[in-house]
């Protein structure tokens, strides 16, 4: 049995995000053809994503200082619980979805911040003899991301090195030791009228289906 993780990193519902709809489409294909595993999604704009701000780091310098967890208050007990949750759930994981739309040719904020909460030293990387070494190895990942431009789909070189938040994950995530990433791209929707985005959206979810059932 494989644990997949799930990231959904949208602040709109899946009625109209083109990303949340393929990525449900996805999520239910998954379900159907690998019964046997287990799914956690994590919605960042739901939950919300600890910040790591001067109470966060206040905390985890106590404790490196030598101050116990018991000691601390209860608000950065749960602070510091919340972190470690999501870290152990994103090492324990053997599968990853993301799913997101493109900001200014980035991610969104969320998920930036929950990437640099799950991603940290000793825990998902260590320092080799040539630089830093993942140590989450045998894991896949796939992004699920709409965009108004088009950035993959697309014979123009230029327009590819645009996309820096898709790059950003998968470079990222190779540190780490996760390999094998691929990306689903639902593009070009700003210059298209709803007709033609449901039929292009459609068309980018039965790609996700087929993708499900291999991933």
């Amino acid at each position: 049995m494989s644990t997949v993780l799930v990231i959904k990193a949208h602040p709109k519902t899946e009625a109209v995000s083109n990303a949340l709809t393929i990525g449900d489409r996805f999520i239910e294909t998954y379900q159907q053809t690998h019964p046997q595993d287990q799914i956690l999604v994590h919605d960042l704009y739901a939950e919300g994503v600890p910040e790591i701000d001067s109470s966060n780091l206040d905390s985890w310098k106590k404790l490196t200082n030598g101050v116990t967890y018991q000691e601390l208050s209860n608000n950065e007990q749960i602070l510091l619980s919340r972190q470690q949750q999501l870290q152990e759930q994103f090492i324990q994981a053997d599968k990853y979805v993301f799913i997101s739309p493109m900001y200014n040719l980035f991610l969104p904020n969320r998920l930036k911040m929950y990437l640099d909460l799950v991603i940290v030293s000793t825990k998902t990387w260590v320092e080799g003899e040539h630089g830093p070494e993942g140590t989450l190895h045998d894991k896949k990942a796939i992004h699920v991301q709409s965009s108004g431009g088009t950035y993959h789909h697309t014979n123009n070189a230029f327009m590819a090195t645009l996309d820096m938040g898709d790059s950003y994950l998968k470079t990222l995530l190779d540190q780490v030791g996760i390999k094998d990433y691929q990306g689903i791209y639902c593009e070009g929707n700003s210059h298209r009228d709803a007709d033609d985005m449901a039929a292009n959206r459609e068309i980018i979810a039965k790609e996700a289906e087929k993708a499900a059932k291999e991933f």
